[in-house]
């Protein structure tokens, strides 16, 4: 009699298995985690100056999973806080503007991979001089106190704009920030008379009373490109990762386009930016991936300019931290870089 009970239970069992089709031992939690093949990566991206649209995308739309990449995504204020995340260990892949980059190159193992974003003369006007009302032109500047987010390549605009303008960084006082709201803070209660913002940030400082805007960075005489950094020994035990990455992050590129408003409303949820200013922004955002021989004479230049003022204080050779294999793995038409 016992073993037919025994027999019973055993029966209902395999059939409460067959019919949902899965294992007695399986739960819900494990079923929502992504498949084991994926490879987990710490991707830091920043909220300033375009908000990393082509990240969030390939994340929103599954093109990292994709490609085998388990995507864990964190916001930082700028890129330079995204590098700094990366060298403590925080994160495997970060992005960050040329100047910036050139700074941050020497103090840990990191390696650029691919140029994420390239200035042109229409994105040029996305980056802004905002300034007090009694400001009108650079002479005006004179004695003034510019904010700057130190380590960003607003440094490096700021000084070039002083440069082409003659006026001597003895002539202002450089006041530093952390985040755009505590610029806008600042402005507003006089304690910065000047700030560059780039980018849909810009709509947040427009309206402000008393704050006007008269130059572009196209009037400093530079440009700007970001690109993406990886760290070196993830990039050595995963270089066919990197490709895939590269692999999403385009597929991300080439999605926003022709849907801008999904993109909006992507950053309007993960961002809080209002629409209309993300829509403005991607008519700007010069997206880029690749790595030519001008990126490296650009980032190059930076690097001798930044060695010129003292500012660059950790020797490199640029060339040893520039790896271009899995860029040409995944698109080796967008390679004209030699080493």
């Amino acid at each position: 009699m016992m073993k037919q009970k025994l027999r019973g239970v055993v029966f209902v069992l395999l059939t409460l298995i067959l019919s949902t089709g899965c294992s007695p031992f399986n739960t819900a939690a494990e079923n929502t985690n992504p498949p084991k093949n994926l490879l987990q990566t710490r991707l830091a991206i920043d909220t300033a100056a375009g908000g990393s649209f082509q990240f969030r995308i390939a994340k929103n739309k599954k093109f990292f999973e994709k490609y085998g990449i388990a995507a864990e995504t964190s916001n930082f204020a700028y890129g330079i806080d995204t590098v700094n995340a990366l060298l403590v260990g925080q994160a495997d892949t970060a992005l960050a503007a040329d100047y910036a980059l050139v700074n941050a190159l020497g103090k840990g193992d990191m390696t650029v991979v691919s140029a994420l974003t390239r200035t042109n003369e229409k994105s040029a006007t996305r980056t802004i001089l905002f300034a007090r009302d009694t400001i009108h032109n650079p002479e005006d500047l004179k004695g003034k106190k510019l904010g700057v987010q130190k380590g960003t390549v607003y440094e490096y605009v700021w000084a070039k704009y002083l440069e082409k303008n003659n006026i001597a960084a003895s002539e202002v006082e450089y006041v530093p920030f952390s985040t755009p709201d505590e610029a806008i803070v600042s402005l507003q209660k006089g304690d910065m008379d000047a700030v560059w913002i780039g980018g849909a940030l810009t709509e947040k400082f427009k309206p402000l009373k008393g704050i006007i805007s008269f130059a572009s960075i196209l009037d400093s005489g530079t440009n700007v490109s970001s690109y993406l950094v990886v760290d070196t020994k993830f990039l050595k035990q995963n270089p066919n990762a990197v490709a895939s990455i590269l692999k999403a992050l385009n597929e991300g590129m080439d999605y926003i386009p022709d849907h801008k408003d999904e993109t909006a409303a992507l950053a309007f949820k993960e961002l809080k930016l209002p629409k209309d200013s993300v829509l403005d922004d991607l008519e700007y955002t010069n997206y880029a991936l690749g790595f030519s021989q001008e990126d490296f004479t650009h980032l190059e230049d930076i690097k001798k300019w930044a060695e010129s003022k003292g500012i660059l204080k950790t020797n490199y050779d640029l060339k040893e931290k520039i790896d271009i294999e899995p860029l040409k793995q995944a698109f080796p038409d967008r390679v004209t870089y030699t080493p």
